[in-house]
């Protein structure tokens, strides 16, 4: 019999030991085999339970309640208190040292009515916004003002009566501007120069001076022929930068005449910020002797970093960069590393010259117009086939529709954007396109038929088609577009013209382009209208020296009115 107590109280101690050895060693208390099993609560929430400020127990129900055998809860809304005195503080926090404790070790205690209730009361206040900054864009409301001169050095020495200096900038001009991390721009100049500005703070940031033809400069041969400078400047060819393109708060790309890419990155070290210079990408360089190189047209980065341009010779083109060089800011950039992948061609036709592009991410697809009147649809699914027209296989990508509005009067298609819509039965998407002859077309677009049926002819459907009106004067030079079919065109009028689109409708007829106001003022040279990722700004060139914020945002209907 003692023989068999002895054996039971051993066993025991072994269990009793081999479940502290089980607990890490900070949890485990000197008087945790001391404490009875009546008031022990869970050892790994002991001492959270005693201190947290928000755990409300008194000492009697503490020594009658046994939570040895409860189920341990985490929530990260434990040390969240809810201050309801004040409506504009959403959460308040705890102290620093209750901050200190893990996120696994803290405790529910936060109805779950009320976080609705403020969760609900926060998407009530982001709706009201958005409707009401929807509503200023339709009415045009807003704040315009010019954010910055790239002439801010030369301004300077004129004042100091340095104009004559050889080394002083002359005057110029901005033809082409891309909006980055707002409220960080890039733009491209007249006179071959690439600067970076912060509109926020009005100051340009960096500049790297003539590195691209301009007819002020022998630095460089001019590549451009006659006729693609037709079908991209038309009558007013004001020189310099074709485009610039912006990833970030530093990277630029920007091509030139002379033909090719060249890449900047913005250097930041201390009060110290220099653009630098990272090289071209190699691959559009052409070393045979008498080869005429690529000329870049068009260029835009999407959200990871990728640059897709479209050339000359008809061809779309990836750039991919090494992560340093997206993911650090002081990462210099090797252009061996780049990785350059030029997408399969429509075959039924001759390569026709690019001269605009669009990415939607959320499709996954990429919109190109073309010399002669064509607008191609691609697709950039990773991991999903579809039929690729130019190979007449299915692939990861390739081009998986054509639609041509220009058929009738054989315009080129000078500009192109995605644009889309949400509704009840989820987004819809269509592409604009503007012609050398002012017309702006409208095509609603059913990716899924291509990659559920693996045809293409159904992507762009004809019924859809529409028409803006009025024309603008010229060509329509740039297109940009804000969700719900909003669409901003520009043109040799001056004129950016809002317009309001439908798409997704059973009778697309019963409801055309609704055109809304336009916003005046602009010369003729103008060269690019783009929005912010927020969806509150415009930004364009087309004044000068200067770069115009429109802030959909900022207006103010008392302010106005006096």
């Amino acid at each position: 019999m003692l023989n068999s107590i002895v054996v039971h109280i051993l066993s025991l101690c072994l269990v009793v030991k081999g479940y502290v050895a089980m607990l890490p060693s900070h949890h485990v208390s000197k008087n945790f085999l001391k404490t009875p099993a009546s008031s022990r609560r869970s050892t790994r929430l002991h001492s959270l339970y005693e201190n947290h400020p928000h755990w409300h127990d008194d000492a009697s129900s503490a020594q009658q309640d046994d939570y040895s055998n409860e189920p341990i809860l985490y929530n990260d809304f434990d040390l969240i208190a809810f201050d309801q005195e004040s409506e504009n503080q959403f959460w308040e926090y705890s102290s620093a040292e209750q901050s200190q404790i893990p996120t696994s070790l803290r405790p529910t205690k936060t109805p779950d009515s009320k976080i609705s209730h403020y969760l609900n009361a926060r998407i009530s206040q982001v709706t009201k916004e958005s409707r009401q900054l929807l509503k200023n864009w339709r009415n045009g409301h807003t704040k315009s003002y010019g954010a910055f001169t790239i002439n801010e050095q030369y301004l300077l020495n004129k004042e100091q009566n340095k104009e004559d200096d050889p080394n002083s900038p002359p005057f110029d001009w901005v033809r082409r501007v891309d909006i980055g991390q707002y409220p960080r721009v890039a733009c491209g100049s007249a006179y071959g120069s690439i600067f970076v500005a912060d509109t926020s703070s009005k100051q340009v940031l960096g500049a790297a001076r003539g590195v691209h033809y301009s007819e002020h400069s022998d630095n460089y041969a001019n590549a451009l022929d006659e006729q693609l400078r037709q079908y991209i400047y038309g009558e007013y060819d004001g020189g310099g930068v074709l485009d610039v393109a912006m990833f970030g708060k530093n990277i630029v790309a920007s091509s030139g005449r002379e033909g090719g890419v060249k890449l900047f990155k913005l250097m930041e070290n201390g009060n110290h910020v220099e653009l630098m210079p990272q090289g071209d990408v190699q691959a559009l360089i052409r070393l045979m002797p008498g080869a005429l190189p690529i000329i870049v047209t068009c260029m835009k980065f999407d959200s990871f970093g990728r640059l897709y341009l479209g050339g000359s010779d008809g061809f779309l083109r990836i750039v991919t960069f090494p992560q340093d060089f997206i993911l650090e800011d002081g990462a210099n950039l090797n252009s061996q590393d780049l990785q350059l992948t030029v997408v399969p061609h429509w075959s039924h036709q001759a390569p026709s010259s690019i001269l605009s592009l669009d990415v939607s991410e959320d499709l996954e697809m990429v919109v190109t117009s073309h010399a002669n009147g064509n607008v191609c649809l691609y697709s950039m699914k990773e991991h999903e086939d579809v039929y690729n027209m130019a190979s007449g296989k299915r692939e990861h990508v390739g081009v998986i529709g054509v639609w041509n509005p220009f058929t009738s009067n054989r315009s080129y298609a000078r500009s192109v954007t995605f644009t889309s819509k949400d509704s009840v039965h989820g987004p819809k998407y269509a592409v604009v396109v503007g012609g050398g002859n002012g017309e702006v077309w409208v095509n609603d677009i059913y990716p899924e038929y291509s990659y559920e049926r693996g045809t293409t002819g159904e992507v762009f459907v004809d019924e859809y088609v529409q028409k803006f009106e009025p024309n603008h004067v010229g060509p329509v030079i740039s297109l940009c577009s804000r969700p719900e079919g909003l669409i901003v065109s520009v043109g040799h009028d001056g004129m950016l013209r809002m317009t309001q689109t439908w798409i997704g409708l059973k009778n697309p007829k019963k409801a055309t382009p609704w055109p809304l106001y336009g916003l005046g003022g602009y010369k003729v040279w103008i060269g690019s209208v783009c929005i912010d990722d927020e969806g509150k700004r415009l930004i364009s060139d087309g004044m000068d020296d200067a770069v115009i914020v429109h802030d959909f945002s900022q207006y103010d209907k008392d302010e106005t009115s006096q």
